[in-house]
């Protein structure tokens, strides 16, 4: 057998491997929540009592991982339809009246997606700041 082969059957492999484990952790979590106890769950599973707790475990913290960006992202398309409007309304402004607020609007809206994306940096010289 060719190393190529031999690499593309070691990589299925692993996929496959990886996707047991999944399907393991999502079954532990799902029979936790349903009010079996760890060593039922470690039963079905064929493995130890720590290894359900951990499969669960790794589970509950990927899920938060993915509600936490599910979550990120909806604030992040608002931010989006609010900027999106304000330009709207801009082009359309009667006075300078408006287009201050649009524009405050706008550096607001702005701000708010530096925050939500971790890209709130302090200027230089500013370490004593809170």
């Amino acid at each position: 057998m060719s190393k190529k082969k031999g690499d593309a059957l070691a990589t299925v492999a692993a996929d496959v491997e990886a996707d047991r484990a999944v399907e393991r952790a999502l079954r532990a979590v799902v029979m936790r929540r349903e009010g079996s106890s760890w060593g039922d769950i470690a039963d079905r599973l064929g493995i130890s009592l720590i290894e359900a707790q951990e499969l669960a475990r790794i589970a509950y913290a990927r899920l938060g991982e993915a509600e936490a960006e599910h979550l990120r992202t909806e604030v992040e398309d608002r931010i989006d339809g609010v900027i999106r409007q304000a330009h709207i309304d801009l082009a359309m402004c009667q006075s300078q009246g408006e287009r201050t607020a649009l524009y405050r609007v706008l550096l607001a809206a702005e701000a708010q997606r530096a925050r939500l994306l971790g890209l709130n940096l302090r200027p230089e010289g500013d370490e004593h700041a809170a």
